[in-house]
């Protein structure tokens, strides 16, 4: 297969090319004569992951499935999702965690990475490759009470959930171990402040659009939303301290909601947001290309990115606006703090390990694979 006539978005500029695949991964790039699927100069972004999802499913369907969540994620142009562990039941055991895998390989529409909690035993640790830590209160009850350093001393990858005082000890073992930490959706201030001072080549940092946009307690989410000085904080340090932007994608009912539970729907903003972000200059398309393709796969999985021998995922784009409407979510849940914003960015089409899987109307299914 070939696709022709590509604007690529890297980190390093964008690249004009032609890319052959060949078995589901890049084989070359560059100019070629030969006949292929003309993409007209569109701007396109490869390997676009969300590494923050919570697909719900099991005991929770009724809010979304791995089904819908990763519909959801094709729809918008996300070829790669990491689950989050607080299910119901929650992924701490081996006997859920492969149940999780079967219902990923039979059910998703997009590759996929499933973290396994930790929260007292550490005899499951050694055999994960996602490895999620809850330090402080989130959906469920996973809250970790082992042996924090005992843990690192694994020096296995760990993504945590935090206020300060959690980052400050696991960024503190990070740097004793030499073990590599994913802190997830920073929020505040001082947050940012500490990781900018102590971050090093081990250590990632994860912020959400939500934590980037919305006002202090305009929703209810986990970690709270901050205040002017948060966000601005945040904002500086975009592509520099802060490697990801992530959805936090937390379906719930719109009951739910009004009872107070935490998160909000994102899966279906999250690049739309981000390219927002970029096509009214307030990122560049380079940094966009490092926080929400080239980071994620690097920490991710070396089969994604941009480079001959990686997966041919691409999401092709075109400079149309647009306004979010919920109502239309492929997500069960059908509400947006986002509903009636005007974005710059549409998808056209999204191609998965070389397989076109969404060509701006209709969704493809093919297999999908574990990251």
């Amino acid at each position: 297969m070939l696709f022709k006539n590509l604007n690529v978005v890297t980190s390093q500029g964008i690249k004009k090319c032609d890319i052959l695949v060949e078995n589901g991964k890049i084989k070359d790039i560059g100019s070629f004569s030969a006949k292929g699927i003309d993409f007209n100069g569109s701007m396109t972004i490869p390997s676009v992951i969300d590494m923050h999802v919570h697909c719900r499913d099991f005991n929770q369907s009724y809010k979304e499935t791995v089904e819908t969540a990763t519909m959801a994620a094709i729809s918008k142009g996300v070829t790669g999702i990491v689950e989050m562990p607080n299910t119901s039941p929650p992924v701490n055991n081996e006997d859920i965690f492969e149940e999780r895998r079967i219902l990923f390989k039979e059910k998703s529409y997009c590759d996929y990475g499933i973290n396994f909690s930790v929260t007292d035993d550490l005899s499951f640790f050694n055999g994960y490759k996602f490895i999620k830590i809850f330090l402080t209160e989130t959906t469920g009850k996973l809250l970790f009470k082992g042996d924090l350093d005992k843990l690192f001393s694994y020096k296995k990858p760990i993504a945590v959930h935090s206020d300060i005082n959690g980052i400050k000890e696991c960024v503190k073992l990070s740097i004793k171990y030499g073990t590599k930490l994913h802190v997830c959706h920073v929020s505040t201030k001082e947050e940012i402040e500490f990781l900018k001072r102590y971050k090093n080549e081990n250590i990632t940092v994860e912020v959400t659009p939500h934590h980037l946009l919305l006002p202090k307690n305009s929703e209810n989410v986990k970690p709270d939303l901050g205040e002017k000085k948060d966000r601005e904080a945040l904002w500086k340090e975009l592509g520099k301290t802060i490697d990801v932007i992530a959805s936090d994608h937390a379906p719930h009912t719109k009951e739910e909601k009004k009872k107070g539970a935490y998160g909000i729907p994102g899966i279906e903003t999250i690049l739309p947001l981000t390219l927002d972000f970029a096509f009214r200059k307030k990122i560049s398309f380079e940094t966009l290309a490092s926080l929400i393709s080239e980071n994620p796969a690097k920490i991710v999985s070396n089969k994604k990115g941009f480079g001959i021998g990686k997966d041919a995922d691409f999401t092709v784009i075109e400079e149309k606006e647009w306004i979010v409407d919920s109502k239309k979510f492929y997500s069960k849940s059908k509400f947006s703090p986002f509903d009636g914003m005007k974005l710059k960015g549409t998808i056209k089409t999204v191609i998965l390990r070389g397989e076109i899987v969404y060509d701006g109307e209709t969704i493809k299914k093919i297999s999908c694979k574990e990251m």
